[in-house]
């Protein structure tokens, strides 16, 4: 399940910048914690170039930086 949910997902970031359309939304915001648990869990992200990219535009943000600076960063426990 793990497999289809990141071809699937790493499809759709292939045609979409982001989930819901041209511009960030509150899908991304939603997205976000998702796509940290897939990545920690699966340790897949070079495999999916489409999901690695969404990743890095969402860290990249700078009221990402505030949020992490200021609550820490995501832990997955396993």
């Amino acid at each position: 399940n793990l497999k289809n949910s990141l071809d699937f997902i790493d499809g759709h970031l292939a045609k979409n910048a982001w989930f819901a359309g041209p511009e960030l939304s509150m899908a991304d915001f939603q997205m976000s914690f998702a796509i940290e648990a897939l990545l920690s869990r699966s340790g897949a992200g070079s495999q999916y170039p489409h999901i690695d990219a969404y990743h890095k535009r969402m860290r990249a943000r700078p009221a990402y930086q505030r949020a992490e600076a200021k609550g820490g960063p995501t832990l997955m426990a396993t």
